[in-house]
């Protein structure tokens, strides 16, 4: 009845007050709902209204034709769902009044027809003040054509292009004179001289060349040159001997090629016996980066993809590079392939044995996309929020593609250029609509063991716990975990976070991820420990709240360091702590957050290592 009372008296004093100025409108600046064509007060607060300007009026009048009577949500037409505080908006109330902090509540409209009930693809269109709006941060973006595809992440390791390496061995025996350059790392040009060769039997060779072209013999001549080929000496050194009909007695032998000695076994002096390797030169204007791919990317992968690289460490990205090899075997062991890629280093800063992320491109066109986090999830499927005009919004069900770089294709239910809600479409709440997608709150107090979980998603949640085993494991065997292991447990979150966002899980794996970037950056044991024990306890929740019995069916146990509160996972029977102290008190499973305390009379009255790895 109190809903009814200021609206009778709003079409009261419509009907009751004299014409003035045609087109001229009038609004409260507390309550822009409501509208008036002459000067007075606001119905609903006393406040002295305001003019409008034309296009304010547009807005406020669409607005205030929301408001109709309770009658009108049996007619179908729009209705007041409840009122919301304007700063809060999870405080409502059925009538209207002031907020917490004292502020005139606001009305959140929606209209409502019969044949979109029973509708799964129609939503009700919820209507929100402008002020509303712009208090809880509501951005779009429009819907647009883009070109991307499936994203296939890896990484890889630096090494030596072999097809820009010159190796020099001895094909004669002789004595090393005149030894240019000396040491590994020393840099060569093209052309410069890098030793000479007292070689008799270069010098026989000579002699028996020049024989031949005294004769004049085209036959004897070739055969004298193929014998001087054959012996090592380079095509210059043979126009030079030819020219002046003169024996060279210490031989030159030049850099075929700019770039680095890699590898010198000869000093001056040295005695040089045929097969002998001399010295290795290396160009590193190009080099290889050698690719580890999970089995099941690899038939997406071929010549043809486009790559790019990423050097995190030298503060490089997405440089381009190309597919050189792929490997046909795959690793037993890792269940991987591998393929060799090829990229230019013309400043020769992309070292051998340098740390590269890698990112293939596979599938790439012209896509209908909009950013991934406009889309909400429901066990009914995804959805967005569309924003129409006036403050007016619409779920619409959407059928997602592919994923890539935080946008994601959308195959069915948008067209171009229709704007989608990107941040704030939790607050932008419809009752008659998907409200375990909207209400965050509701979301947000699932637990976690009745989360939907898929099983694509719950074998990337299993890396993370992986992660922490690999570590345990190597501290265990008194090793310095190496940080490309626990790279792919790093980029789950890409894929994850925007699906579990608003749940309880979405804490869990973000206190991983800072775990695991801590760990990616530890030097030392001490700061391998520490890492180790965050993301343990970063795991804990989702270990003993979410999947407990699946653990426990992995063979998984989960320990604490008594006096420590120190956190690990391991496998085996044998306890194994990686702190070296506190005494270990294992985790049941069954008992979830319950620790199985040992009896008191079996605790050591002081601090022992525990495990068979004690004092590590």
């Amino acid at each position: 009845m109190r809903k009814i009372i200021p609206t009778l008296f709003l079409l009261i004093a419509f009907f009751s007050m004299p014409v003035l100025a045609e087109g001229q409108k009038y609004t409260c600046p507390m309550h822009p709902h409501y509208i008036a064509d002459r000067p007075g007060s606001c119905p609903i607060c006393g406040m002295d209204l305001v003019t409008l300007n034309a296009e304010e009026a547009n807005v406020a009048e669409t607005v205030a034709n929301d408001t109709v009577s309770d009658s009108a949500s049996v007619s179908g037409e729009k209705k007041i769902l409840y009122w919301q505080a304007p700063m809060n908006p999870n405080y409502r109330s059925d009538e209207p009044g002031k907020s917490p902090m004292g502020m005139d509540l606001v009305p959140v409209y929606g209209e409502a027809h019969e044949n979109i009930k029973n509708d799964a693809t129609a939503r009700t269109v919820v209507t929100i003040a402008p002020e509303t709006i712009q208090n809880t941060g509501v951005r779009t973006e429009k819907a647009q054509m883009a070109s991307f595809g499936t994203a296939v992440r890896s990484y890889g390791d630096v090494t030596e292009n072999v097809r820009l390496q010159t190796d020099i061995a001895g094909r004669v025996s002789g004595w090393v004179k005149d030894l240019r350059f000396k040491a590994e790392g020393d840099e060569v040009k093209k052309g410069e001289l890098l030793f000479t060769l007292d070689s008799p039997e270069l010098i026989s060779a000579q002699q028996d060349y020049i024989s031949a072209l005294k004769t004049g013999v085209t036959g004897r001549i070739s055969a004298g040159e193929r014998r001087l080929s054959s012996l090592g000496i380079q095509n210059s050194a043979i126009t030079a001997i030819r020219k002046n009909r003169k024996a060279e007695i210490y031989m030159p032998f030049y850099a075929e090629s700019d770039g680095v000695i890699s590898m010198i076994s000869i000093r001056e002096g040295t005695y040089v016996k045929p097969g002998m390797m001399v010295m290795q030169i290396q160009d590193y204007s190009s080099v290889w980066v050698e690719v580890s791919i999970a089995e099941q990317d690899i038939p997406y992968i071929g010549d043809t993809t486009k790559v790019s690289v990423s050097f995190p460490n030298l503060g490089l990205h997405e440089k381009p590079a190309k597919i050189d090899y792929i490997y046909p075997t795959i690793d037993r062991a890792t269940r991987t392939g591998r393929v060799r890629l090829v990229l230019d280093s013309p400043d020769n800063v992309l070292k051998p044995g340098a740390y590269a992320d890698v990112e293939f491109q596979t599938g790439v066109e012209r896509r209908l996309s909009i950013p991934s986090d406009a889309i909400l999830k429901s066990k009914d499927g995804n959805f967005v929020v569309v924003a129409l005009n006036a403050g007016r919004f619409q779920p619409r069900r959407i059928l997602a593609g592919l994923r890539y770089r935080g946008r994601t294709e959308v195959l069915k239910g948008l067209a171009e250029n229709d704007n989608v809600v990107v941040s704030g479409q939790f607050l932008i709440d419809s009752e008659s609509s998907l409200r375990e997608s909207f209400r965050k709150m509701q979301r947000m107090q699932t637990s976690l063991n009745t989360l939907e979980v898929g099983d694509d998603q719950m074998a990337m949640i299993d890396h993370l716990a992986d992660a922490a085993l690999y570590i345990h494991e190597e501290l265990i065997a008194e090793r310095t975990p190496n940080p490309k292991m626990i790279m792919p447990a790093i980029t789950i979150g890409d894929h994850l976070m925007p699906v579990f966002r608003g749940t309880k899980l979405q804490f869990v794996l973000g206190d991983a991820e800072d775990a695991l970037m801590k760990a990616k950056g530890s030097l030392t044991d001490v700061e391998w420990r520490e890492s180790l024990n965050e993301l343990v306890t970063a795991l804990k929740p989702w270990l003993l709240e979410g999947r407990p019995q699946h653990y426990k069916d992995k063979g998984l146990k989960l320990y604490m360091a008594h006096g420590l509160d120190t956190y690990w996972l391991q496998l085996g029977e044998e306890v194994e702590n990686p702190y070296g102290e506190g005494h270990p008190m294992k985790i049941d499973w069954l008992s979830e957050n319950k620790i199985q305390m040992p009896d008191t009379a079996q605790i050591p009255q002081e601090p022992i290592a525990g495990g068979a790895h004690g004092g590590h």
